[in-house]
């Protein structure tokens, strides 16, 4: 049985070598892509004269201070508190719970969504033009 084994493992190293090294033989090793060699160098970008936006906002302004960030952000329209959004959040629930309870008619209810839905485009905010200095 020993010597039968040997000649197995011998045909298994044989026959694994028949087909692997040739397999192996016609396979390159790749550079590395992060050698400095394999990098792609960047095109060179001729850039000419170009035109100068003359508006107001893209010319330097000489204040005589340096910005600064340390004043607290303010939001652009008062923002809603906590008892507003739950006071607004019941009154929505009303009226869905008594639309679906059929305790106010249809168009009682879509009266009263389009009341809040003006109230959202009366609050949304506006683009105002830039002050010139």
């Amino acid at each position: 049985m020993g010597k039968h084994m040997e000649c197995v493992r011998a045909a298994t190293v044989l026959s694994v070598c028949g087909i692997l090294l040739p397999l192996l033989g016609a396979c390159k090793t790749l550079d590395p892509v992060v050698a400095p060699a394999n990098m792609k160098r960047p095109a060179a970008q001729v850039v000419g004269p170009q035109k100068v936006d003359a508006s107001p906002v893209a010319q330097k302004r000489d204040t005589g201070t340096y910005p600064t960030f340390a004043a607290p952000m303010t939001a652009a329209l008062p923002q809603m508190d906590k008892e507003e959004a739950d006071s607004m959040e019941t009154t929505m629930t009303r009226l869905g719970s008594a639309r679906r309870k059929g305790q106010i008619s249809e168009a009682e209810y879509k009266r009263r969504v389009a009341e809040l839905r003006a109230l959202q485009e009366q609050q949304k905010p506006v683009a105002t033009p830039a002050a010139a200095q």
